[in-house]
């Protein structure tokens, strides 16, 4: 969201909960709480951890501390959308732009979460077992979608929408909806990490190819080198 709002208002916020900070540092403390009190502390109840009365956790309902945490992050979610989007609103007005265009650029995104959402709803196998390889395709997907986003408004570019990266994920859900669809699931069952494994393959060779391009016309244009200085040539 702040990457979309920096392009329509030009200014970078990050929000009360932002990715790159907040983010960052759940990561982190989630890794070390991993570390320190192993796999098992994320099935145990949250409940069991509150230091409150019993009358008062007999109302809080039953949550592992996993599922907490989704519905904390979620929580913490709605604030920063909303300030990402009375910005951009605010911005659009005073430049006196359309604001329903610039809404409309924010559709193919959120159906690509609600995409990755229904996928693991429909197959939780994959959420139980392949989670990780899972959250490594899409990875891949929304840095390349957020990637773009970040060279269309350092270029002046219009605002892209939907990409080649869509397509796995939209491809992935319809095969999880397929049954109720009254159709047969191409790849059913453990056949599904085969399918996420070929979305691996080709959301990184699309993302690894997109960042050397960048790279590369970057370097070109200015005349540098990437990953050292270049110094110029003297006679």
């Amino acid at each position: 969201m702040s990457t979309m709002e920096e392009y329509h208002t030009h200014v970078l916020f990050l929000g009360y909960f932002s990715g790159p900070v907040e983010g960052i540092l759940c990561f982190t403390l989630a890794a070390l709480a991993s570390g320190v009190w192993g796999p098992g502390f994320w099935a145990t109840d949250l409940v069991q951890l509150l230091p409150l009365p019993a009358s008062v956790l007999a109302q809080l309902p039953v949550l592992t501390m996993a599922q907490s945490v989704v519905a904390g992050m979620g929580v913490a979610l709605v604030p920063t959308v909303y300030t990402s989007f009375s910005n951009i609103v605010r911005a659009r007005r005073e430049h006196q732009l359309n604001v329903s265009s610039a809404f409309a650029d924010s559709v193919p995104f959120a159906a690509s979460i609600g995409s990755v959402i229904v996928w693991l709803w429909e197959s939780p196998e994959v959420l139980s077992n392949h989670l990780v390889l899972f959250l490594s395709f899409v990875g891949f997907a929304f840095s390349y979608i957020v990637g773009r986003v970040i060279v269309a408004h350092v270029t002046g570019a219009p605002f892209p929408k939907l990409n080649r990266m869509h397509i796995p994920v939209f491809l992935g859900t319809f095969n999880a909806l397929a049954p109720r669809l009254g159709l047969t699931k191409i790849f059913a069952g453990s056949n599904e990490v085969v399918l996420i494994w070929m979305c691996l393959v080709y959301t990184g060779a699309q993302y690894a190819h997109f960042a050397l391009e960048v790279i590369d016309t970057i370097c070109s244009y200015l005349d540098i080198n990437c990953l050292n200085i270049k110094h110029k040539k003297t006679n």
